[in-house]
């Protein structure tokens, strides 16, 4: 008799655990398939943040590290999520720009050092809003290719979910959507960012090369007594957890510090920061 007890407690375990294997295979392996595949198409990394978790892929492109991953959800705000590809410079380039759908809500602090620019391109003047620091660098960066990209960006979520969004230390290009549900979506949305990093990355160095110096406008009036942003994320820091890298004192969100891996200001790279 207890003998057959301690086989049935036996066999219990052994299917206990066989379920448990399968579970974990299935929320590691199945769901987040598509972040799987796509760190093999690229060469790249695969970086686990737990079971529940959608994971990051980070590869190089042209010496600039890519990270591809759903975007921190800020407290105090809906956990609405937004798959975000940010494209890290290894060289800062002399170029801003950001560049929505009309529809979305303009954010409470415009970049700084730009302006609201008609380019002359009709599709992008009718329903986008552009600002930048340089129209005509924007308009040689916004080439046919680089536009077809943006338009297939803003197909694959409702009007006004997507943002790109240009600074000299990277490129983010943001869709409202959790893209890892679909290997497909997901490789689109990543080839379609990669579209815009090579285009900018050829205009840049076409400009610098031909000896034309890039500057910045001033910035608005008023812009220095604004709440601080986020230089990966672009948002106002507010009550979020914050921390400020030790080597240059940038504020960073927490989570945006972690998903790009420390400090995101150009020539900084430190990877230490005080938690404030």
């Amino acid at each position: 008799m207890e003998l057959a007890v301690v086989c049935i407690v036996l066999l219990a375990c052994y299917f206990l655990f066989r379920f448990g294997s399968s579970s974990i295979s299935w929320l590691t392996g199945g769901r987040f398939r598509a972040y799987r595949l796509l760190a093999e198409r690229y060469h790249g990394r695969y970086e686990s943040r737990g079971l529940y978790d959608p994971p990051t892929v980070s590869f190089f492109r042209q010496n600039s590290l890519v990270r591809v991953g759903l975007a921190p959800v800020p407290p105090g705000q809906r956990a609405n999520p937004r798959t975000r590809v940010v494209a890290r410079f290894t060289s800062g380039i002399p170029f801003r720009l950001e560049l929505a759908p009309n529809v979305r809500q303009a954010p409470r602090q415009a970049p700084k050092g730009t302006r609201p620019v008609k380019l002359g391109i009709s599709i992008l003047d009718r329903d986008f809003s552009v600002r930048t620091n340089d129209t005509e660098m924007a308009r040689d960066f916004l080439n046919p290719h680089v536009v077809s990209a943006i338009c297939d960006l803003q197909a694959m979520v409702v009007p006004g979910g997507m943002l790109v969004s240009i600074n000299p230390e990277r490129l983010l290009v943001q869709v409202d959507r959790n893209l890892g549900l679909g290997v497909e979506t997901l490789d689109r949305a990543v080839a379609d960012a990669l579209v815009l990093h090579d285009g900018l990355l050829v205009g840049v160095s076409r400009w610098v090369s031909a000896g034309i110096n890039i500057v910045s406008n001033q910035a608005e009036p008023g812009n220095d007594e604004a709440p601080p942003t986020c230089k990966v994320c672009g948002e106002a820091i507010g009550e979020a957890p914050v921390i400020v890298c030790s080597a240059c004192q940038t504020p960073h969100h927490r989570d945006c510090w972690e998903f790009v891996g420390g400090c995101s200001i150009y020539g900084c790279n430190c990877k230490i920061g005080t938690l404030e």
